[in-house]
């Protein structure tokens, strides 16, 4: 998964927006579409912290794969 916080000058109005205390994150539709769950998980690292997101799939008669 791919996550780009550089965001001047992009058209980010398709994104889904999510509000959890003060992150907001942006997710992008054809994701949701794939997606049955998706789960923003923080791991606190020895240095710093690190943001994962774990996109579940359930495979149905629309899937193309």
């Amino acid at each position: 998964m791919s996550v780009d916080t550089y965001l001047k000058g992009k058209n980010t109005s398709r994104y889904r927006r999510f509000h959890q205390d003060d992150v907001t994150i942006m997710i992008e539709p054809r994701l949701l579409r794939y997606a049955q769950r998706l789960d923003i998980v923080t791991r606190k690292k020895l240095i710093g912290s690190k943001l994962v997101a774990v996109a579940h799939h359930e495979h149905t008669a629309a899937c193309r794969h």
